[in-house]
């Protein structure tokens, strides 16, 4: 079992796997066929009526309700588009229905998805429109949309530097061909999305760069993925998931991947891709942090831009209605590295007055790009054991243990939802495994015993790709599944760390 090569070998051949995406399939299955009359690609609405889940709706196989709503939506328009025959109208029905039993349900999802409130009274509109049976209100929607807008200066609405391009597909009707074709990134996408891509051509787009785009997308995939390409995020992310073991990176990472890293580091910070063309402060905290620590020397004023400096914490982007935890951890992590950051001190106590206040019944934390609370507990928790200048007081963060120890399935693995999962139970280790090192003993070692069971028999027979549910927050739920294999090899490498290869 040499766990250290599989994760030199990981980092090695790294290779964009994401795993499907039924909310954008159903919008490249909309796109017309030249001259009109049907779809360009028939056999995606095929796939969609192969992926229908067994309650009707669409989506990844965590019952998610915003995932499976907004997915579940856009298949159904896409099938009463063009699907005439009676096997999709019978798929059309499945999915009337389930939207009817759970469209109420989405307030007890931990956090929407990105551009949800833009893009959910859309397609419902769409939906009435085309004749759809479905509920006729936004569950609220309506109302959070238009306070998003608000943020959002009208000039800068088709602007290829702001995210909103990503979900551009929530102006429907309203979306003007020309601007949107301005809008067009080097690669031909708008905003790396296949589905705000296949919402430009359906609106006549005639750059024949976004058509190109997308063929490339189902060349590589043979189905839509959410997020198209997305290269620099999944490398340094996979990178920071592996740092969790607290071995020296040095020892997986090539040199000359160091040195991807840092050409792409402008003096505006980084992004998911060199083709998005949209700097964020997650990525950019990370990569700073990276590559300070494997020796190389960062200006710290990169991440002064993402700075908010009444509040003393960070913003993803621009114009976010919510801020991270997740980012903020990671920029506390960051300016933990630059000992010349300005301001270091005073950002370092507000976000973490932050983070402690945003605890969910100051027991575990929820963020907005992960939709289980295992992720945002182990980033947070981690990043505070790094960052403390002395170890962490046993009582601030006794009840967010226990709150893991006791949420333990009988298996030994974890999981927020209506199943364990190897990703949540390597998260679940890996916090377990800090707190146990850096800050107080652990009395019951059996937990970490199961939980490094459970991710080894997962291991042997298998089956870790399997149980690897799609958790991510994007339009629809996503896995990076480098990223999450990382993580499951960091807790199973710094279990062996702590204790050898038994207890």
């Amino acid at each position: 079992m040499n766990l250290k090569g599989q994760a030199h070998d990981l980092i090695k051949n790294i290779n964009g796997r994401l795993g499907s995406s039924a909310y954008d399939t159903a919008w490249m299955a909309r796109v017309p066929a030249d001259g009109g009359g049907g779809p360009r690609w028939p056999e995606l609405l095929d796939w969609l009526i192969k992926h229908q889940q067994a309650d009707g709706s669409w989506g990844g196989q965590i019952a998610y309700y915003h995932d499976r709503i907004i997915c579940t939506l856009a298949a159904i328009v896409a099938l009463k588009e063009y699907g005439i025959d009676k096997t999709a109208q019978q798929a059309i029905e499945r999915g009337e229905r389930y939207i009817w039993h759970n469209l109420d349900r989405l307030h007890s999802d931990p956090f929407e998805l990105v551009g949800f409130e833009l893009i959910l009274p859309t397609l419902l509109i769409e939906a009435l429109e085309l004749g759809l049976k479905i509920p006729q209100h936004t569950c609220g929607y309506s109302h959070i949309r238009q306070k998003k807008l608000e943020l959002i200066p009208p000039d800068l609405l088709y602007s290829p530097r702001v995210t909103i391009v990503h979900s551009l597909e929530f102006l429907g009707k309203e979306g003007d061909p020309d601007r949107l074709g301005q809008a067009l990134a080097v690669n031909g996408s708008l905003g790396n999305s296949p589905a705000a891509t296949s919402y430009y051509l359906i609106r006549g787009g005639t750059d024949q760069r976004a058509l190109t785009y997308l063929e490339d997308v189902l060349d590589r995939y043979k189905h839509a993925v959410s997020l198209y390409p997305c290269h620099i995020y999944l490398l340094t992310w996979t990178l920071h998931s592996l740092g969790f073991c607290e071995q020296p990176l040095s020892n997986f990472v090539d040199v000359s991947i160091w040195e991807e890293i840092r050409a792409n580091l402008s003096e505006k910070g980084i992004g998911l891709d060199p083709t998005f063309g949209i700097e964020d402060c997650d990525i950019t905290s990370v990569t700073i942090r990276l590559l300070t620590l494997a020796g190389y020397s960062v200006d710290p004023n990169i991440l002064s831009r993402f700075a908010n400096p009444e509040k003393f914490i960070f913003r993803t982007y621009d114009y976010e209605r919510n801020p991270s935890i997740g980012t903020n951890i990671h920029a506390l992590e960051a300016i933990h590295v630059l000992p010349e950051y300005p301001d270091r001190d005073k950002y370092r106590k507000q976000i973490l007055d932050f983070l402690m206040d945003n605890r969910v019944f100051n027991t575990y934390w929820i963020d907005k790009w992960h939709a289980s609370p295992y992720y945002a507990t182990a980033h947070v928790l981690v990043g505070i054991c790094r960052t403390a200048p002395e170890p962490i007081d046993e009582c601030e963060c006794q009840s967010t243990v226990e709150w893991i120890i006791h949420t333990q399935r009988e298996d030994g693995s974890w999981g927020f939802f209506d199943r364990g999962t190897v990703e949540e139970t390597a998260y679940a280790m890996i916090t377990l495994l800090h707190y146990h090192r850096h800050c107080s003993t652990l009395a019951n070692l059996d937990v970490l015993k199961k939980g490094a069971h459970f991710l080894e028999k997962m291991s042997e027979e298998g089956k870790q790709d399997a149980l690897y549910p799609r958790l991510y927050i994007e339009k629809c739920l996503y896995t990076p599944q480098d990223v999450v294999h990382a993580t499951v090899l960091a807790a199973r490498i710094l279990y062996h760390e702590t204790f050898g290869e038994s207890l």
